[in-house]
């Protein structure tokens, strides 16, 4: 959900994309290449990476849909380290990646122990700038329904954003044309490991 909107906001603005992808996709613009790949033997040319600047990892699944716990890590840990381990090999500067708002290696919470894994494989790689995202839940269109999250979707930005305020702000639900976006931005924004929550999303305005 957040990868198709990246890549639409990236070509929108006329930026050049090469987009991962586990599938066969076509698409008749010019600036958009889509490089099928084998995430279970991750061989990937040089010419991948070729002036890439930016790389935006939003890979991600549920253990319903993957079968086990252990698939489940294989996606959200093993397929985004291999990728990012690839970039860092060909040069690209800059990371960006989607976790979790509660990510932490230690929780008892299974899928918010994974994230934090994962986060701290990400951040010990050598990027110029590493941008970490934790969103809340999130809002938008998906190609395969999660029951739970149809029903947070429509309840949460209306009864439980409202009084979730001050530190708890950052566990607000976010549209994913929000976050997309705030990915784009921030992307090599800050040197070194940054961590980005809900306030982070949106632009400051200035007067």
């Amino acid at each position: 959900m957040i990868g198709s909107s990246l890549v639409h906001q990236l070509i929108e603005g006329g930026e050049p994309v090469k987009a991962l992808t586990r599938g066969d996709q076509l698409t008749s613009n010019s600036i958009l290449e889509y490089i099928k790949v084998d995430f279970d033997a991750m061989e990937l040319n040089s010419e991948s990476f070729s002036d890439i600047k930016d790389i935006y990892i939003c890979l991600g699944t549920t253990i319903k849909k993957a079968g086990s716990k252990e698939a489940f890590q294989k996606v959200d840990i093993q397929y985004c380290i291999d990728v990012a381990r690839e970039a860092e090999k060909n040069g690209v500067r800059n990371l960006s990646i989607i976790t979790s708002v509660g990510s932490d290696s230690g929780s008892s919470n299974f899928y918010l122990k994974t994230k934090g894994l994962i986060e701290e494989k990400i951040s010990g790689l050598n990027f110029d700038s590493i941008s970490i995202h934790r969103p809340g839940l999130l809002i938008g269109s998906r190609k395969e329904s999660r029951a739970g999250e149809d029903i947070g979707q429509i309840l949460q930005p209306f009864l439980v954003n409202p009084f979730l305020i001050g530190s708890l702000t950052k566990y607000r639900s976010v549209e994913s044309e929000v976050l997309a976006k705030a990915m784009i931005r921030l992307s090599g924004f800050k040197e070194g490991v940054n961590f980005y929550y809900f306030d982070d999303f949106f632009e400051k305005k200035t007067i």
